[in-house]
């Protein structure tokens, strides 16, 4: 965001003293130098507060901040430390980017968080009436909701660096409403493989003859059919519009095989979003490298 304070920080307008960066997550230390290591961490991409902040940049940066605070206690000689989070206006909210405090704790130290207040005299009971939260956490078993008029098959491909290890998912779904999840990866690959790879295990289990839309989060699978690029490959005998041999052409070639011989329509949707079966692909994709990790 062009007038954010932290985002000219990650961008390298304003100076500070970074302690931490990854491609996700910036740490520096807080110059208003009251607690001895006191460090803001931030998500690299803008978000108001926690609130306002999606999963899985959430989960990203969470893990930044434990890395981060857990190094203070096991390389740097601190005993514990305090996180801090404030979200909104009302909660003393005071940059609009969301952002932890980290504060290093030593024992014996005289810095004191937590001050002395008074009781409000609440009735708890009430009080849990009013604030209880049901848990009421989507089973990603019961797939009779997604079902279509005709088969279905969400897709996604992952990789920890790229090239690196590698990992796919998907969820095969029948009209009638059955799911099946399917995962599995490679140790050395790219993350288009993965995305290619998931989409060829996916229509593997669809019959021939059969129609089925393919939701997929890549660009790259989608516009070589929506935007006709496979076409133009197979007329070019596999070379590209640059000239130079198109890329994964093993892969494309198992697709485009397997395509030919089902009623396959693909449909783009967007990553790492709102959609629960996009995510679970996701989550099957990675599985398989962070396992090993």
């Amino acid at each position: 965001m062009k007038d954010c304070l932290f985002c000219k920080i990650i961008s390298g307008e304003i100076p500070s003293y970074k302690i931490y960066e990854d491609d996700d997550v910036y740490a520096f230390l807080d110059i208003a130098d009251d607690v001895y290591g006191h460090t803001v961490v931030v998500p690299k991409k803008h978000c108001d507060n926690m609130y306002e902040c999606g999963p899985r940049t959430f989960a990203k940066f969470m893990a930044a901040v434990k890395k981060i605070a857990d190094h203070y206690i096991d390389d740097c000689g601190f005993d514990g430390y305090n996180i801090i989070n404030n979200t909104g206006l009302s909660a003393e909210q005071s940059v609009m980017h969301l952002h932890y405090h980290i504060l290093p704790r030593k024992s014996g130290g005289s810095f004191k968080l937590w001050k002395p207040m008074d009781k409000l005299g609440s009735d708890f009971e009430k009080v849990k009436n009013e604030l209880f939260l049901e848990n009421k956490t989507e089973s990603l078993l019961d797939y009779s909701k997604y079902a279509e008029e005709c088969d279905v098959l969400y897709t996604d491909g992952a990789c920890s660096n790229n090239p690196g290890m590698g990992g796919y998912g998907g969820v095969y779904i029948t009209t009638d409403g059955k799911g099946r999840e399917f995962s599995g990866g490679e140790d050395n690959t790219t993350n288009n493989r993965m995305e290619l790879t998931a989409v060829i295990e996916g229509l593997k289990l669809v019959d021939e003859g059969k129609k089925v839309k393919v939701y997929s989060d890549s660009a790259y699978v989608v516009n070589a059919y929506q935007q006709n690029w496979l076409a133009s490959w197979k007329r070019n005998g596999w070379r590209a519009s640059s000239g130079g041999d198109v890329l994964n052409s093993d892969l494309w070639k198992e697709l485009d095989e397997l395509v030919q011989a089902r009623d396959v329509e693909f449909i783009k949707v967007k990553g790492h979003s709102d959609n629960v079966l996009n995510n679970r692909c996701d989550a099957l994709a990675t599985s398989y490298y962070k396992a090993k990790e």
